[in-house]
């Protein structure tokens, strides 16, 4: 059966070696290019199904359209105020983001919050009680931070300016009392003596470019 594919990383295409592979240089997670622009999306995937007609593989072709990344997220605003140093806890900042998550879950017909079985004011108490040295099973707790940082995210695309997906990654890094909580949790599993912990809080809990 002929296949074709989209490369986002060149390098691990020429390393794979698959049959046929269309190379674009769009951001990591979008092989379609930039959300919203349908015309854009059909001639990427035009162009790797134009593949299959292709024998002459294994081989990578280049997609020729480029798309700027988006850098500036000053255009974008939370319709309301979540800064950490206005909400009194967490607990507080979760339940002031439960109209914009069931509105979101309403449109979208579906979550994929739900992984820890937790509800998310007690993922949140799990996260407080973390941060007092009352540390969890590292699984129990990545599940947690897992759903809520899906929760948050959720939420925001049903803000009414809702930004691009990387723009509300930057928002909750930055702006929330959740994304305060993951950061000053973070070095305290790498410093745990449970390996467990300290993958967590080396690899998984924050993304590379939020470490300090």
């Amino acid at each position: 059966m002929p296949t074709t594919g989209i490369s986002l990383v060149r390098e691990h295409t020429e390393t794979m070696r698959p049959p046929r592979a269309l190379w674009v240089t769009f951001e990591l997670g979008r092989p379609l290019g930039v959300p919203d622009d349908p015309p854009l999306q059909r001639r990427v995937v035009k162009a790797a199904l134009d593949l299959l007609a292709r024998t002459d593989g294994p081989l990578i072709a280049d997609y020729p359209e480029h798309v700027p990344e988006v850098t500036d997220f000053s255009g974008w605003a939370c319709p309301i105020n979540l800064a950490p140093a206005t909400i009194e806890s967490l607990a507080a900042e979760i339940d002031r983001l439960v109209p914009w998550y069931d509105r979101s879950r309403e449109r979208l017909g579906r979550t994929t919050v739900g992984l820890s079985g937790l509800d998310m004011q007690a993922a949140g108490a799990l996260v407080t009680r973390a941060l007092d040295g009352a540390l969890p099973p590292a699984q129990t707790l990545k599940e947690a931070t897992d759903d809520l940082r899906a929760y948050y995210l959720e939420a925001a695309a049903a803000f009414p300016d809702p930004g691009s997906p990387k723009s509300r990654k930057e928002w909750l890094w930055s702006e929330t009392k959740l994304g305060q909580s993951l950061l000053a949790l973070q070095p305290r599993l790498a410093a745990s003596t449970d390996p467990q912990h300290k993958i967590l809080g080396n690899l998984t809990l924050i993304p590379g470019r939020h470490l300090l």
